[in-house]
């Protein structure tokens, strides 16, 4: 019960601020999208390189993604099968 106590203010610290993070996030999405479609529209009289906001684009959208690693560290988890070998008395993971 101890652990569960401690938390719950943590938790409720970071959706706070979740908020803050994803407006963040969206306007540099919506930045870094309209700079592209306008530079490929050709509305800029000079040609931009796209190099920066491609990057700001393609590393914001992946913030968006689930956290792989964790995913397949749960799975890792759940299939580990404890072998043991009675003659010689080991254990393996």
């Amino acid at each position: 019960m101890a652990e569960t106590a401690n938390n719950q203010p943590q938790e409720e610290e970071s959706q706070d601020h979740s908020w803050l993070g994803d407006l963040v996030r969206i306007t540099i999405l919506l930045w870094s999208m309209g700079i592209l479609t306008a530079n490929y529209l050709g509305i800029f009289s000079q040609a931009v390189d796209p190099t920066f906001p491609a990057s700001l684009l393609t590393g914001t959208a992946a913030t968006y993604t689930p956290a792989l690693g964790k995913l397949n560290k749960k799975k890792k988890e759940e299939k580990d099968v404890n072998v043991e070998d009675k003659q010689t008395k080991a254990s393996a993971k």
